[in-house]
């Protein structure tokens, strides 16, 4: 039986801007998508969550850190 991991896509900075505009929305994805291990969200800010997205910060995670171009 194979495992098919998901495909890396590189995207801009602006397009994950466009996608997600706050807070929350961020911490819903990298809680949900990414299957990030964090705080909770209020006990967060918008910027430690975007070095996170960055790969600047560490968290645990079971999957590798995103990239952009």
């Amino acid at each position: 039986m194979e495992i098919s991991q998901p495909q890396k896509t590189r995207i801009s900075t602006g397009e994950f801007a466009a996608k997600f505009r706050s807070k929350y929305e961020v911490y819903t994805f990298l809680t949900v998508d990414a299957k990030a291990y964090l705080p909770a969200p209020e006990s967060v800010t918008i910027y430690f969550l975007k070095d996170i997205v960055r790969g600047a910060k560490k968290c645990k995670s079971t999957l590798p850190p995103l990239t952009f171009a």
